[in-house]
């Protein structure tokens, strides 16, 4: 038999249906969004789950006959099959939760005052070395036009230092805000917290301590406005949010990851 009778015998590519090609389409482009933020060194348990949640979804669809055979075969066993029903409640509960959850954080981005409140609370964030992170740097530019806006406002500047800041992410606030025309008088900082809890629970203490009214204004990256409410609320604080930027490809990153602190917080 010759050659090319041979090649002329061999079965044609199967070309994928539309509808798996589309399906695999839109699990990459999923996987792009929350690969995009790694350029930034943003990863976390939010972008690295997603991103193998889709391409493990890219891989179903991509050999979705065999997928069906398996699941097929799992089915004729009756303990098998009534694992499948376990794992398919448990990813479809978990799945409508953090659908659920990242609905309430979408819902505060742009969180603003309706009323002017005497007392700020601005949240810390990552310092490199002596300089403010990005995030951080939006936090302190949105109390610096707050603070300006309302001269009777005084602000409080919650972060302590971590292992890897030559300074408290409260000096950090103090010394950029400073340097942007605030008067000193008005700020004061509480440098022992590490978490968003301490940050409003020491705040709160400080103004106590200092005589400082409430309501209170809580100033932090849009993202991070749902939680640090939840946080003021279930702790007894009377308290706005002001939504500071954040970056728009990053954004999809945060907002699951504030869903995954939600539960946590809501566990614990």
């Amino acid at each position: 038999m010759s050659l090319s009778h041979a090649a002329s015998r061999k079965k044609p590519a199967t070309r994928l249906p539309r509808w798996q090609r589309w399906l695999i389409l839109v699990c990459l482009l999923g996987f792009l969004v929350f690969f995009f933020p790694v350029f930034g060194r943003i990863v976390n348990i939010a972008n690295l789950s997603a991103m193998a949640g889709f391409l493990l979804l890219a891989a179903v669809f991509r050999w979705w006959p065999g997928f069906l055979a398996l699941l097929k075969r799992f089915w004729s066993r009756p303990w098998s099959r009534v694992l499948l029903l376990l794992c398919g409640a448990a990813i479809l509960s978990v799945t409508l939760l953090l659908a659920v959850l990242c609905g309430r954080v979408v819902s505060r981005l742009h969180a603003a005052p309706d009323r002017p409140c005497a007392t700020v609370i601005v949240l810390g964030c990552q310092v490199r070395g002596n300089t403010p992170s990005l995030l951080l740097r939006y936090r302190i530019q949105t109390a610096a036009d707050y603070l300006t806006d309302h001269p009777e406002a005084v602000a409080i500047l919650s972060g302590g230092q971590g292992s890897d800041e030559n300074i408290s992410e409260a000096e950090c606030m103090y010394r950029s805000l400073t340097r942007m025309g605030i008067d000193p008088a008005r700020l004061y900082r509480e440098d022992t917290s590490t978490v968003t809890l301490e940050n409003i629970r020491n705040s709160m203490a400080l103004m106590e301590r200092e005589g400082l009214q409430a309501p209170a204004v809580i100033v932090t990256n849009n993202f991070h406005i749902c939680r640090a409410l939840e946080m003021a609320e279930d702790l007894g604080l009377p308290a706005q949010g002001l939504a500071a930027r954040s970056n728009w490809y990053s954004l999809p990153t945060y907002v699951l990851r504030e869903a995954l602190a939600l539960v946590q917080y809501g566990l614990s």
